[in-house]
């Protein structure tokens, strides 16, 4: 197997475990967004007005995301997109067990009322870190053009 077969692998492996992830996160959203909305404002981060927008925009977001790293449309904005997304759901989380606060992270609905902690906190900052190995690697094995195009006078 060559060198471009691994990444290949490796790059469609990333991509559905991140795509899947998203999607199990974003129908529980989808399905019961005062729940969501209790959730995000349980952080105590973001003001009323800026909590109803993130309800109303992550899920959905999250779902696109997951559709483009499966289906492998635009994938590369799809993996940086979705870096940032599991960024500031490691940060989040960070903060509110810094702080002390004893909530549920939110990340899956009601049904999976998991407290942050170990739990989430591994798993969050896991997808984090593939999603971040998955950039790397894209970043550091592109081709590089040798040389750039003359423009006629």
């Amino acid at each position: 197997m060559s060198k471009m077969n691994h990444f290949e692998i490796f790059d469609g492996i990333v991509s559905w475990t991140l795509g899947i992830s998203l999607v199990v996160a974003a129908i529980p959203h989808l399905e019961n967004p005062y729940y969501f909305l209790g959730s995000v404002y349980a952080y105590q981060m973001v003001s009323p007005w800026i909590g109803q927008f993130v309800v109303m925009i992550l899920p959905v977001l999250q779902l696109i995301l997951a559709v483009c790293l499966i289906g492998r449309f635009f994938i590369d904005a799809a993996n940086f997109l979705t870096l940032g997304c599991f960024l500031v759901f490691a940060t989040v989380q960070t903060s509110a067990a810094v702080r002390g606060l004893d909530i549920s992270c939110g990340c899956f609905g009601p049904g999976h009322d998991s407290s942050i902690g170990w739990f989430s906190l591994s798993l969050v900052y896991g997808l984090l870190v593939l999603s971040l190995i998955r950039n790397s690697i894209f970043l550091f094995t592109r081709p590089c053009p040798t040389e750039l195009p003359s423009v006629s006078s």
